[in-house]
């Protein structure tokens, strides 16, 4: 098997009750900007789109692309 590697978008929120809860979205766009990812939290928050298990999301706690490899060792 080969190496592989894979990109997401990972946005991590606060909740109502002070937990936080991340999402990841798969293969992002190469040229997202921080502005960009900024808004998109600040809409799923004020439009309310999600729902945790520790309740609404709240407030931005972090955002970024993650970029994981995977070096195969075992054929």
């Amino acid at each position: 098997m080969a190496d592989t590697s894979y990109t997401v978008l990972r946005l991590v929120f606060t909740t109502e009750n002070g937990k936080k809860h991340a999402m990841e979205f798969n293969n992002p766009k190469s040229d997202i900007t921080e502005q960009q990812v900024s808004d998109l939290m600040q809409m799923i928050i004020s439009k309310n789109i999600f729902t945790t298990k520790n309740g609404d999301l709240t407030g931005i706690a972090d955002g970024g692309v993650v970029t994981r490899s995977f070096h195969d060792l075992v054929p």
